[in-house]
């Protein structure tokens, strides 16, 4: 059995396993605007196109053929894992200006 602190620095770990000087960088390729990361998905989101690009290898893959547009379902679980403290936003804007769903104009938390 594994030990809860052990497990917890090991997901802390995981969360930053994009490099954060690439983090600082990274722009959605459309609309030019940050996105959150989401390490244990592997993808970076963008909230406002409703677009995830993947994390292939380490690697992002940010080119815009190959985002891939969500479902609503699948839009709304990724704000509430942001929200829960499952995402790192790029650009060095804070989360939770990438956090308000504008189908229904709400925090999405």
């Amino acid at each position: 059995m594994s030990c809860p602190a052990r497990r917890s620095r090991a997901r802390a770990a995981n969360l930053m396993s994009l490099d954060p000087l690439l983090l600082d960088l990274l722009a959605c390729p459309i609309d030019k605007q940050p996105l959150l990361y989401l390490a244990e998905y592997d993808v970076l989101y963008n909230p406002r196109l409703r677009r995830s690009y993947q994390i292939r290898d380490g690697i992002p893959v940010m080119l815009a053929d190959q985002g891939e547009t969500v479902t609503a379902e699948r839009h709304r679980n990724l704000l509430r894992r942001a929200a829960a403290g499952g995402a790192v936003a790029t650009l060095q804007v804070p989360v939770s200006s990438l956090l308000i769903d504008e189908s229904s104009g709400e925090d999405a938390a």
